[in-house]
């Protein structure tokens, strides 16, 4: 009776923990912050490790409390009454930590909150197995299994936590309990297996655990991220950085990652360039800038509706300039956004920021990169002060350095009195100032800004035209934006998408003249004052209403054409004059002598 009793106690403990494992990408996956947040975090330079750290602490802190409950009900609750304290918390815990690993595992395997809840229970039940086929053959069968083969089975850890709490029944019914000196005994005579063995095996299913989530985690890492080769665990790069692995190769050629040097790159983005300059609507390209972004024939396809978002698409940012991208919806501004924040792989094609390929080092990337998503990634428990000091600190920044850059940065936000607010208590414009702000802190040089004003006020908006402005030497950012007085404000340069191919790329100065129609010239009638003449022909004005001075269209028109010769009648109302006078006008001077 007490030792299925005993059984009955351990049996529902392996139904508690699952319950509350916990699943980081599976979470990140959904359509809600929980999906953009770790994302952008990593975009930031949250390292990976740190990452699964902060969730393997969180979920062993949330279970030790559940173990530790646990542990004061077994033990005074007459059900391992004579087993040590200790030996029973070591045992719980210890099986706590392997679940925990059990639970990363399920949740690399699938992208889906609710598929790997569902398929992450069967699977657990499913572990069970190798116990019923050790328990039939040991206590049906009368079978001798040895110590390996219940090692092997004991590679899941339910067989190694049921084999364990075996032994605690069979020692609590013997009426002595676990201790620490029968810790490596076996109470069945003949038996080589023992609780110390059932808990080694535990923490090496959760070492195993951990490696398979890390490796397939590299490998496929679900619908965010760049996938590594299987071979990457070979590549020495991986290990050291590719600063310090450049000069270094594996001598067997599959394990080698195909890859230009960065003087190849710039020289084939230079090349491109030369060929895009020769198209129209491409200007001169600022060569005397540091060249810090190189895209070059990018290309995605999704799998799911085998959509071409990208077509080929090649395109250079300079530093100190302000890329504005335009396009409509569908053009392929956020994909290639998300394409050189490493969210997304590409499926063709690449691209550098700072001479480093996105498809192999995007660790190192991210030290200078800073993102700004569509929608607000925030935390509505933290101030204004602790998410820049929270994101300057992903960046490795020191302690003084994040003290005066957070000082000037609310300065400059306008949101000194909102220091100490809590996110969740701010308006909306000032919610997409502070992740306009996040951007730009730690040092980031290298800028992407996904709409940065989309929904927000006029005033808002002002103050983030200005905080991109002032921040913008030594930077260099893509700004993607549906306002065209926005890109025209900003943008050095404006680039133009569309289908996934670059249309056009300039000066808002060099696009006007290659494809606008030039500048408008409005003349406003001023009303006539009574006894003014009149143009002949035109009927009196009846009494009490406003007259019209005489404006004589043919007059106007022969004296604007007298310096501008090619101007264009566009409107003629009764209020007012309207033309078109052609760019090249203005670069010979006609203006000048108009307006004199």
């Amino acid at each position: 009776m007490h030792l299925s009793r005993c059984g009955a106690w351990l049996a529902g403990w392996r139904q508690v923990i699952p319950s509350s494992r916990p699943t980081p990408r599976a979470e990140a996956s959904c359509p809600s912050l929980l999906c953009t947040c770790p994302q952008v975090m990593k975009t930031m330079g949250l390292n990976n490790a740190v990452h699964w750290v902060a969730w393997f602490i969180t979920g062993f802190v949330q279970l030790s409390i559940s173990v530790t409950a646990l542990t004061a009900i077994l033990k005074y609750g007459q059900v391992l009454m004579h087993s040590h304290v200790l030996i029973i918390w070591l045992f719980l815990a210890v099986y706590a930590v392997a679940t925990i690993m059990f639970c990363f595992l399920v949740s690399v395997l699938y992208s889906k909150a609710k598929l790997a809840s569902a398929c992450g229970g069967i699977i657990y039940f499913l572990s069970y197995v190798p116990y019923m086929y050790v328990a039939i053959r040991e206590e049906v069968a009368h079978d001798k299994i040895t110590a390996f083969e219940k090692c092997i089975a004991s590679l899941m850890s339910t067989t190694a936590f049921g084999l364990g709490s075996k032994y605690f029944a069979l020692y609590e019914v013997a009426g002595v309990g676990i201790q620490w000196h029968t810790f490596s005994q076996s109470p069945v005579e003949g038996d080589d297996f023992n609780l110390l063995l059932a808990v080694t095996m535990l923490v090496v299913d959760a070492a195993v655990y951990g490696v398979l989530t890390w490796y397939i985690e590299a490998v496929h890492p679900g619908m965010y991220g760049l996938p590594r080769p299987w071979y990457f665990p070979l590549q020495k790069s991986y290990w050291l950085g590719s600063g310090r692995a450049e000069a270094w190769e594996w001598s067997w050629p599959w394990a080698r990652a195909p890859r230009l040097s960065v003087m190849e790159e710039d020289q084939a983005c230079a090349m491109e360039s030369r060929r895009l300059e020769e198209m129209r609507g491409m200007e001169e390209e600022p060569t005397h800038l540091p060249l810090v972004v190189c895209v070059d024939k990018l290309t995605k396809v999704y799998k799911n509706d085998k959509k071409l978002a990208l077509n080929r698409l090649s395109l250079n940012l300079y530093e100190n300039q302000v890329v504005s991208f335009l396009g409509h919806n569908g053009a392929g501004k956020t994909t290639t956004m998300s394409i050189l924040t490493g969210l997304f792989p590409p499926t063709s094609g690449s691209a550098t920021i700072y001479g480093h390929d996105i498809r192999t080092e995007m660790d190192e990337i991210r030290k200078n990169l800073g993102m700004c998503p569509q929608h607000n990634v925030l935390f509505d428990r933290l101030t204004v002060e602790e998410h820049l000091w929270f994101y300057s600190r992903l960046k490795s920044m020191a302690q003084e350095e994040i003290r005066k850059e957070m000082d000037k940065m609310i300065e400059d936000l306008e949101l000194s009195n909102k220091r100490h607010s809590l996110v969740q208590t701010l308006s909306g414009g000032m919610k997409r100032k502070l992740s306009v702000a996040i951007a730009f802190v730690g040092g980031s040089r290298a800028i992407i800004l996904d709409e940065p004003t989309a929904g927000v006020d006029p005033y808002a908006r002002r103050a983030i035209w200005d905080l991109i402005l002032k921040y913008k030497p030594g930077r260099t950012i893509l700004l993607s934006t549906h306002h065209m007085d926005e890109a025209d404000v900003l943008g050095d340069r404006i680039a133009i998408i569309s289908h996934g191919k670059l249309k056009c790329c300039g000066s808002p100065l060099f696009l006007k003249g290659a494809y606008g129609d030039g500048y408008r010239l409005t003349l406003v009638k001023r009303p006539a004052e009574p006894g003014d003449p009149q143009e002949p022909g035109l009927p009196a004005s009846p009494p009490g209403r406003t007259q019209l001075s005489s404006c004589s269209e043919p007059q106007v028109s022969q004296f604007i054409r007298k310096h501008v010769a090619s101007c264009l009648l566009v409107s003629d109302t009764s209020t007012e004059l309207s033309y078109i006078l052609p760019s090249e006008a203005a670069k010979k001077g006609a203006f000048e002598r108009l307006f004199q």
